[in-house]
This record gives C-alpha cells, sequence and structure tokens, in this order.
C-alpha cells in the first residue's frame, strides 16, 4: 500500500512539474509583455479564453477535453500532454533510485527539467532561455562543491570553462572561415551549465550524444537549409547522461 501511495504520489508531482514545464516552454520565448510566467492564467492559444479548473489537471485535462479545447473545439497540441508524461517518467526513474527528502534528489530534479525546456524551446524556437543555463551552472557548481555528487568540484569548474570555451572556439573558427556564426551563444552558455554539472570528464560523451542526436534530426528533415537545434541534442544527451550516472 505504501509503495502504491508513493508511485501515485510520484505521478502527482511528475504530472504538475510536466504541466508547468509546458508553461515555460511556450512562454518564455515569447517577446509579449503582458505574458509572462505567473499570469495570465492558462488559456486556448487559438482563441484566448482561459482554461477550466478540470482542463488543468494534469493528464486529466487534456483526456477530459480530448484534445480539444472546449469552448472554440480547436485541436490542442499534444505536446503538453507528452510533456506531463515525460517528466513524469523522469521523476519516477529519478526517485526510484534516490531519497524524497534529500536535497541533492530536488537538484536533480531541477537539472532535468532545465535540460528538457531547454531542448524543446531550442527545437521549437532555435533559440535558448540564458538564464536556465545560468541556473544550471549555479546547481551544478553547488552540487558538487557541496556533496561531490557528480564530480570533484575542480572537475565541476573546469566543465564550466571547457564546455563554454569548446564551442566558443569551434564557432570562431567557422566564422574566421564563412564569415558567419556556426553555433549560437547560448549553445556555449548550456554546455558550460553541462560541464559544471557532470565535469569535464563527462563532455566527451554528452558531445557526442548530443551531436549524434542532431545529426540524426538533419538526416530525417526534408529541409537541409535549415538551422540545426544542437541545444536539443545536448540537452537530452544531458538528461541521458545523468540518469545513466544514477543508475550505474
Amino acid at each position: 500500500m505504501e509503495l502504491v501511495l508513493t508511485n501515485l504520489l510520484l505521478i502527482a508531482l511528475g504530472g504538475c512539474l510536466g504541466s508547468f514545464a509546458s508553461v515555460l516552454i511556450y512562454r518564455l520565448p515569447l517577446e509579449n509583455s503582458e505574458i509572462n510566467i505567473l499570469q495570465p492564467r492558462s488559456f486556448c492559444p487559438l482563441c484566448k479564453n482561459q482554461l477550466t479548473i478540470m482542463q488543468l489537471i494534469p493528464f486529466v485535462g487534456y483526456l477530459y477535453a480530448k484534445g480539444t479545447c472546449r469552448t472554440c473545439n480547436a485541436k490542442i497540441s499534444p505536446t503538453y500532454f507528452i510533456h506531463e508524461v515525460l517528466i513524469t517518467a523522469f521523476i519516477i526513474l529519478i526517485f526510484y533510485k534516490m531519497e524524497f527528502a534529500a536535497l541533492s534528489s530536488w537538484l536533480i530534479v531541477l537539472i532535468v527539467i532545465c535540460l528538457y525546456i531547454q531542448s524543446i524551446i531550442d527545437i521549437q524556437t532555435l533559440h535558448l532561455f540564458e538564464p536556465l543555463s545560468i541556473i544550471l551552472v549555479m546547481t551544478g557548481l553547488f552540487l558538487n562543491i557541496s556533496t561531490e555528487f557528480f564530480t570533484i568540484p575542480l572537475d565541476a569548474l573546469l566543465g564550466l570553462i571547457f564546455g563554454y570555451g569548446i564551442l566558443f572556439c569551434i564557432n570562431h573558427l567557422h566564422k574566421m572561415v564563412r564569415s558567419i556564426d556556426g553555433i549560437g551563444s547560448g549553445d556555449f552558455l548550456l554546455l558550460g551549465g553541462i560541464g559544471s554539472v557532470f565535469g569535464a570528464s563527462a563532455l566527451g560523451p554528452i558531445l557526442l550524444i548530443g551531436s549524434s542526436i542532431t545529426l540524426c534530426l538533419y538526416l530525417f528533415n526534408k529541409n537541409k537549409d535549415k538551422e540545426l537545434p544542437l541545444g536539443f541534442g545536448l540537452g537530452l544527451a544531458g538528461i541521458v547522461y545523468c540518469l545513466m550516472f544514477i543508475y550505474i
């Protein structure tokens, strides 16, 4: 019985965090000063009518509305439901191996959610929200300096420097040859944040996994001239590495 209640709690928590992640993914890239992460209340993107309390309940809201707005009958993107499911899966996987009451557990949750939000924003807009990368930097350094959870403090600091510096140098060489940027500055900071979390020693595998994910997008994308969302690959690679570290 206790296990059932624990799983229900984690599912409810994951659904709430996934719903909040959806809000951030939608609102952070917006330049509309009237819309921020606190207000207005969630609304239909088409008719702008506010969602009902029932529609705001994670999982239940989307299924209850059958994937449509109850006011204008417009189709609601299934990505909102997918975000809730994926974040819930991450939460369950994290707390299956870590203590619920431990501060380090919640810092890991924060890191994974930041990486996830950055990856989705990048694939949708080809931009990254740099304050989230700064949160990654601060969280990674704090976690490793205080507990050495992923690596020792020196390796975390070198991860920040090399993570930022590697992509900066690659972009600088690209700009010297072709006179245009090849990698966005947001990617520098994101990889620097990932390096501060997992350490300089983890940058090689994470870059390999992230680049492979981005390359797969290029191969399956019909528009070969479209810019590649490197941040999407790096964010997912960071999540994969984090979960592998916890379980292995």
